[in-house]
């Protein structure tokens, strides 16, 4: 699993503004600004989410928050 971040950058080759990032950003680059995780449900923010490697989105506590 990796960070929204690092998912979005190495797929889409954008990098997130920061720390504050506005809305507009997410439309204009066609990304969502909340998602759930696949396995709870559990809504987030994109930025907070963990992306496995078909996709699919998970919360901190579901992902195990380890990056690779």
């Amino acid at each position: 699993m990796t960070t929204f971040r690092n998912y979005i950058l190495a797929n889409f080759g954008l990098e997130m503004p920061g720390p504050q990032i506005p809305g507009s950003w997410f439309a204009e680059n066609g990304l969502p600004m909340i998602v759930s995780c696949t396995c709870c449900g559990m809504t987030m923010s994109s930025p907070s989410a963990w992306i496995d490697r078909d996709g699919q989105c998970y919360c901190g506590g579901c992902a195990g928050a380890e990056d690779d």
